[in-house]
């Protein structure tokens, strides 16, 4: 039995050290991949009438991909404009309306004028020459009374014109935002709403994340942050690495500059009492790479 047990722990020790080979050294950091999730929500309440959005689909920033029924906005909007259009037919037309006294006053203008020619030449008397003035004078304060009459209902219409034109205007901002956009570019990593479903503002939508660059939240101890800087280059391995698939290349794009303990996900139990700091990794994903996927990384790029 002896010699039994001393073969297989032979064995076993030759497969492990087989493994360890081929595994290469041990890494400087583990982690997972993570992207950065947007989850869109509706700007409007209604019935969601369009809503072009799956699970997986690839969408470009600021299409759209759906809206909100608008019908009771746009009737709302007409009736406001079709009350600054009765606002608007009883502004006063001025011009016309003081044509008549400016014509009466260069009349009678034109009547003192001639009245005053004539007194010089002893041909009509001062009384005639006073009654006109005094007319012109009369005819000048009505001229002015009225013109300040219209401006002040003119701007009494325009004032409760304005109001009307702000109400308007958040009417089509809420009309403008029943259209669903999608905010980044991205692929769609979870569906929440269906096609003639009631949507509310606020509620989510669809959740959308950009693939092209994945971000791998590593860990390392408090003596190796010596070993890194923020764009420093570092090699990302993944399991099907080792089965013969290339390496990939990520960027140290942050470092805490606190320490928290290591994760669950990350560590045994032993070492998850261990105090570490956590950094954010930006490697391109050319593909096979998946949010959750976990990944080592070496600080020596070679």
């Amino acid at each position: 039995m002896n010699r039994s047990f001393s073969i297989g722990a032979a064995a076993l020790l030759g497969v492990w050290g087989t493994i360890s080979c081929t595994r290469g050294p041990k890494p400087d950091a583990y982690g997972n991949f993570e992207a950065v999730e947007v989850v869109v929500s509706a700007d409007g309440n209604g019935k969601l009438l369009e809503f072009n959005v799956d699970e997986g689909y690839k969408l470009h920033r600021g299409e759209i991909v759906g809206w909100v029924d608008t019908t009771q906005l746009v009737l709302q909007r007409n009736q406001l404009r079709g009350e600054i259009a009765v606002l608007r037919a009883q502004l006063p037309e001025k011009e016309k309306q003081l044509d008549v006294v400016r014509e009466q006053l260069a009349k009678t203008k034109h009547e003192l004028a001639r009245y005053k020619g004539l007194a010089d030449a002893d041909a009509s008397t001062a009384q005639q020459v006073d009654n006109l003035s005094y007319d012109a004078e009369v005819l000048q304060k009505q001229l002015d009374a009225e013109e300040s009459t219209l401006d002040i209902q003119t701007r009494t219409l325009l004032a409760r014109m304005e109001p009307l034109r702000q109400q308007i205007l958040q009417v089509q901002d809420r009309i403008d935002n029943a259209y669903v956009v999608n905010p980044v570019a991205g692929t769609v990593l979870a569906k929440y709403a269906e096609q003639h479903e009631l949507a509310a503002i606020g509620k989510p939508l669809y959740k959308v994340a950009n693939l092209d660059t994945l971000i791998l939240r590593a860990y390392i101890e408090e003596p190796q942050l010596t070993q890194v800087r923020l764009g420093q280059s570092v090699r990302v391995l993944v399991d099907s690495t080792y089965a013969g698939n290339a390496a990939f290349t990520g960027r140290i794009g942050w470092i805490a500059d606190k320490a928290e303990f290591t994760p669950k996900v990350i560590q045994t139990k032993d070492e998850r009492a261990n105090l570490v700091y956590a950094l954010k990794i930006y490697v391109a994903n050319p593909g096979p790479l998946k949010i959750g996927m976990p990944a080592e990384v070496y600080f020596n790029n070679n």
